[in-house]
């Protein structure tokens, strides 16, 4: 992939140098310049968003959604420890809000008390919190609404309805499929 990627650019580079050789430079100004205004764009609403995770952290609100959500984390993921389990609702918490970027230390450290130094395959519930992580069911996707504010998008908050629909589809069959291979892969093993 990198190099058809490579030899994509070195095209493009050969045929600007044909067709209109002053746009080279000042095409790759401008790409420079809008990834770094991306970049510190993203960097803002993630710094953000990991702050009011840590402040939920610290003021036992994740715990309290931890017991709000005991639930539906153990239908989608098993018996876990209470470390685990705060874990993945700090992570289910984050996605919901859209902060996918705040979400994954919590999913690095839900995965790690999940798994054991012998092990050497992906248990049910990590492919389920990868699943998950992966469709990211968003309530309110912050992220995209900062990056469409940012841009001068005249109506950011547009994508609330369209975004709900497709992560929750997306969820959902996603779920539902992770469910059924854990079945038939136990049902294989008997």
């Amino acid at each position: 992939m990198t190099a058809i990627f490579f030899v994509l650019i070195i095209a493009s580079c050969v045929w600007l140098l044909f067709q209109n050789p002053n746009a080279i430079l000042a095409t790759a100004l401008k790409a420079v310049t809008d990834s770094l205004s991306l970049a510190v764009t993203l960097a803002g609403i993630y710094i953000f968003w990991m702050a009011i995770v840590e402040i939920a952290t610290r003021s036992g609100l994740i715990d309290k959604i931890a017991k709000m959500l005991k639930k539906p984390i153990k239908f989608l993921f098993g018996e876990q420890t209470e470390e685990v389990n705060s874990h993945l609702a700090t992570n289910i918490a984050a996605n919901l809000i859209g902060a996918s970027g705040a979400a994954t230390p919590a999913a690095i450290n839900a995965i790690e008390g999940m798994s054991t130094p012998e092990q050497t395959k992906a248990s049910p519930p990590m492919i389920m919190l990868f699943i998950l992580a992966a469709t990211s069911l968003q309530l309110i996707p912050t992220t995209i609404i900062g990056i469409l504010q940012a841009n001068g998008s005249s109506n950011p908050a547009g994508i609330i309805l369209p975004t709900l629909i497709v992560s929750s589809v997306a969820t959902v069959v996603g779920v539902i499929l992770v469910k059924i291979m854990c079945r038939q892969q136990q049902k294989g093993r008997k």
